[in-house]
């Protein structure tokens, strides 16, 4: 097997038990009959970014922020890397179980930072970067090497996160700090607007950031070099945020019918075939409905910039 087959397996298995997680926990018999939640949307977006980011980015020297709505994807790779109980799986959201977000404090054992309150990990972390640098400025040892944030494109929403890379000493940051955005376009709430995810990442140059944005997947991106693609990457990039939600819910001929009709309603009659070019089969969680932006510091020191690897896969 290829190393992408290996990842492709591994990422399924995940994806099942973080599944399987949530399944668990609301079915789990209560006083009153109260369903937990899970987030489980939230955590399936972000399988093949974790599952990069732990089986194949991530350096001995690095300390992670998870997603705090990945909770059940971060727990399953836990369990998979032999760091977590099998038994355990089964008590997510419950009494002296693992905690519906990451905690360090109640999870010492496979959590490295708390990311429980919605933008306050991610700052957290990165001031954590900032007084790492402020040691090893003085002498100490680089313990930790790197820090890795990653969060929904909803919990940029939290004023705190923006206030806080206003900060000039970020700066200095470079390569010891690395963001991974979930651009999923959905909030606990509401949709994320589309507006609102074409401007994050001028957001973040804005603030003295490197922005890569890995946008489609493997399967888009082979069907963009075929004829009619452009028209398909074209639609995919003008279609509301709304529109990207539905895909997920609609069988393979309602996919085809919505990629060929225009916002007013009428049939682009230059993207109908006779025979159809563009993928048939229902969206994977890659594209269209999921993007990844990865951010680093922009900095003069640039040596151990080059893998940039957590983002890349």
């Amino acid at each position: 097997m290829t190393e992408l087959e290996i990842l492709e397996s591994i990422q399924r298995r995940v994806l099942w038990l973080s599944t399987w997680m949530v399944h668990e926990a609301n079915a789990r018999p209560s006083a009153d009959g109260t369903k937990v939640g899970g987030h489980q949307a939230s955590s399936a977006s972000v399988v093949s970014l974790l599952t990069a980011l732990y089986f194949k980015a991530l350096r001995p020297g690095d300390v992670v922020a998870t997603k705090a709505h990945a909770a059940p994807a971060f727990y399953a790779i836990q369990f998979l890397r032999g760091r977590l109980d099998g038994a355990r799986l089964a008590t997510l959201r419950a009494f002296g179980g693992l905690q519906a977000y990451p905690s360090r404090r109640k999870n010492p054992d496979v959590v490295d930072l708390s990311t429980g309150s919605m933008g306050l990990g991610a700052v957290m972390t990165t001031f954590g970067a900032l007084a790492t640098r402020y040691l090893v400025d003085h002498g100490a040892a680089r313990v930790p090497e790197r820090f890795v944030v990653m969060v929904g494109d909803a919990e940029l929403d939290e004023g705190n996160v923006w206030e806080a890379l206003g900060e000039a000493p970020l700066t200095r940051l470079g390569g010891d700090v690395l963001w991974i955005v979930d651009v999923n376009r959905q909030s606990l709430d509401r949709v994320v607007p589309e507006t609102r995810t074409r401007q994050l990442g001028d957001l973040f140059r804005a603030h003295g950031w490197r922005v890569r944005e890995l946008r489609w997947g493997r399967t888009l991106e082979a069907a963009f070099r075929r004829p009619g693609g452009e028209r398909l990457r074209g639609r995919l990039e003008t279609m509301p945020s709304r529109d990207y939600q539905r895909l997920l819910r609609l069988p393979a001929g309602a996919v085809r019918k919505t990629l060929v009709t225009t916002p007013d309603g009428a049939l682009d009659a230059g993207s109908i075939a006779p025979s159809p070019t563009w993928p048939t089969t229902r969206c994977p969680r890659s594209s269209p409905t999921s993007a990844a932006m990865t951010w680093r510091r922009s900095s003069t020191r640039s040596t151990r910039r080059s893998a940039s690897a957590g983002g890349r896969r």
